[in-house]
């Protein structure tokens, strides 16, 4: 015969030591005992240590045995082929035969039963229960936890108990029919009410675990735990949570707090804000000291993304004051001029004039007349006779709208820009510096025209190739052109003129200076920088949603006052009743869910008005609508994870007891 391995060793000499026991107690005779000495102890009651009659082992024994033979089904095969295998080792190694060894084994554990009833159908329902849960967990629309109404869940789920029910009954009866019919009708009975059970069991589960995170989570955020609950539940109905919620708060800016965040916590601000008391003065008191401190945070913002403010008028006063320095340079390089004949460009200009017609020939012909000496037709040679002319057509030129009129008078100026070239040395020195002044000039006035939205505004890319030609240097000039720099002053100058003008006013500063679609937004980018003009439109923003919980905080909060002082007076009942029913009736579905949802809000606020709410819940939540202990807001809210839901093993549970409720009774 093969060598057992330890294993097999083991098993038999486990079964050889109980076998020894069934067999001791058997035969043993009773003997003289001492009077004085302790009788021992009988079956079913415990000795001196506590323990049953039999042992502790046996005991561990019932239990273990109890939990395989309670798991459906499976549960008596697998002891059963336990048996049958120690039964088959032990035989192999004793005298006895397989049959007796069964009967052997069989007598223990019925007296292991009968010493331990307790253990055995406690370990019984415990295997029956977690056998069964998983079964629950992997397969659950079969138990009744998928779609569809309780009725039809409490069916499927009925259907299920019966099945498991009849057969496990078959197993453990061997094939009798009442004990079948018995299983299969007691676990479909007990199977049909486990949806209604579990929901009902659930719901409890939920609100005693809801009620321990809330006080555990209220007493972690610093706040009192009806505060708590009313603040959560705004957070939760508005879309945010522990991570989102100090997120949003970072980006709006340290200015921001939680009522900024959604309609219900300003719903709950304003509500307290209309009620007398700790929490009106801690809500109202943030608000107004925060708009009060808006147009400070707005210009300093402006100041740091845009530059300082600059005053146009007086940029360009500087300019001219520059351009009028150059004439002393003027003077002296017109010393070195010598006599320069102008026929030639006379002669073109005298042909322009006999082929052109209308305005661009009365311009040109007034253009001709000054080429001559004062007071004659004689025409003159002298180059500050030529200057003199071309600056009169640049006057001109500032003031005319005709193209026709606008190109004539471009290419007349042209040719005696060329013949004071060569007549005057070194004056295109001077005149680069004075056309810097002029083209700077012409910046201020533009960078004032950025943000219009009407068809002298510049289109982005408009701008942005303005800024790039702008920047070149012109004629005989050296480094780069500070017209850029002037477009963004003109640019920062009418910034400040909108925020003078709507100082009031958050919203319309914000739309003026943002202006209508991405425009502005790449306007500001060309002439400050993408960051800079981004954190600009970002504080904008900010302070616009500050501007809007204010507002919507004081409106929400009159009304509510006029509406107490009706209702004081018995004006005002049944005045706002507009129900689901009607809403139903004014927008369908849509807008019955819409009032259920304006309803639930109404409550919480009607709560928190109530002077059976108390002062401390009001101030507690206050305090945290307006951000104070931030970090503490947050572990609250973290630890406040889960609310809401039923314990996951609650389901499962309940419907293993149920289902096995019906399948003890026929055992």
């Amino acid at each position: 015969m093969a060598e057992m391995t330890p294993e097999q060793q083991k098993a038999m000499a486990i079964a050889a030591a109980r076998l020894r026991l069934s067999q001791t107690q058997q035969t043993q005779q009773p003997s003289a005992v001492d009077p004085a000495a302790e009788p021992p102890p009988q079956i079913g009651e415990v000795d001196r240590n506590g323990l049953p009659a039999d042992d502790a082992l046996s005991v561990a024994r019932t239990g273990v045995g109890g939990l395989i033979e309670g798991i459906p089904i499976a549960g008596p095969i697998i002891r059963s082929a336990t048996e049958k295998a120690a039964a088959a080792t032990l035989a192999a190694f004793s005298d006895e035969t397989y049959d007796q060894v069964m009967d052997r084994i069989h007598e223990a554990n019925r007296a292991e039963k009968q010493a331990n009833p307790i253990v055995d159908k406690g370990a019984q329902i415990t295997g029956a229960v977690a056998g069964t849960i998983p079964a629950v967990m992997a397969a659950p629309a079969a138990f009744g936890a998928g779609g569809g109404s309780l009725l039809v869940r409490s069916g499927i789920s009925g259907l299920t108990g019966a099945t498991i029910g009849g057969v496990d009954a078959a197993v453990r009866s061997g094939g009798d029919a009442e004990k079948i019919k018995d299983g299969v009708y007691l676990g479909g009975l007990f199977g049909l009410g486990g949806p209604a059970a579990g929901k009902i069991i659930g719901a409890g589960a939920r609100s005693l675990v809801d009620a321990l995170r809330t006080r555990a989570a209220a007493r972690m955020a610093g706040m009192d735990p009806q505060a708590f609950g009313y603040f959560r539940r705004a957070v939760t109905d508005d879309g945010l949570d522990a991570v989102t919620l100090p997120q949003r708060l970072s980006e709006m800016g340290s200015q921001a707090i939680p009522a900024d965040l959604g309609p219900n916590l300003q719903k709950q601000a304003g509500a307290l804000a209309a009620t007398p008391g700790p929490a009106q003065t801690t809500i109202r008191t943030t608000l107004a000291d925060r708009a009060a401190g808006a147009n400070a945070r707005i210009g300093q913002t402006i100041d740091e993304t845009t530059g300082r403010n600059v005053v146009p008028s007086e940029i360009q006063a500087d300019i001219v004051s520059n351009q009028n320095a150059h004439s002393p340079l003027y003077r002296e390089v017109f010393r070195e001029a010598r006599p320069y004949n102008t026929e030639a460009i006379a002669s073109a200009i005298e042909a322009d004039i006999s082929r052109l017609r209308g305005p661009a020939q009365a311009r040109l012909r007034q253009v001709r007349d000054m080429m001559n000496v004062a007071d004659s037709n004689v025409l003159s040679s002298d180059p500050g006779v030529m200057f003199q002319t071309r600056q009169a057509i640049d006057g001109l030129l500032k003031t005319e709208v005709d193209p026709k009129v606008i190109s004539a008078l471009t290419e007349a100026r042209q040719m005696l820009d060329d013949g004071l070239a060569r007549a005057v040395p070194r004056i295109k020195e001077i005149d680069a510096g004075y056309a810097e002044l002029a083209r700077q000039d012409e910046a201020v006035t533009r960078g004032q025209q950025v943000l219009d939205s009407g068809r002298t505004a510049p289109r982005p890319s408009e701008l942005a190739a303005e800024v790039e030609q702008g920047v070149q240097p012109q004629g005989m000039q050296i480094g780069p052109s500070a017209v850029p720099l002037r477009l963004s002053q003109g640019a920062r100058a009418e910034i400040d003129r909108i925020v003078g003008m709507n100082s009031n006013d958050i919203v319309a500063m914000n739309r003026l200076i943002k202006g209508e679609g991405d425009w502005n937004r790449a306007r500001l980018a060309t002439l400050f920088g993408p960051e800079k003009a981004e954190r600009l439109f970002k504080v904008l923003d900010n302070e616009s949603i500050y501007a809007d919980t204010a507002n919507t905080v004081t409106r929400n909060s009159e009304t509510a006052a006029r509406l107490a002082a009706q209702n004081e007076l018995g004006g005002g009942a049944g005045g706002g009743n507009f129900g689901v029913k009607e809403a139903f009736k004014a927008g369908g579905f849509l807008g019955a869910a819409r009032s259920a949802a304006v309803d639930k809000v109404d409550n919480i606020v009607k709560a928190l008005m109530s002077s059976e709410t108390g002062n401390a819940t009001g101030e507690s939540l206050a305090r945290a609508l307006i951000g104070e202990q931030r970090e503490k807001l947050v572990e609250g809210l973290v630890r406040a994870q889960g609310m809401g839901t039923t314990p996951a093993l609650v389901d499962p549970v309940v419907k293993a007891l149920l289902l096995n409720a019906g399948t003890a009774r026929t055992r």
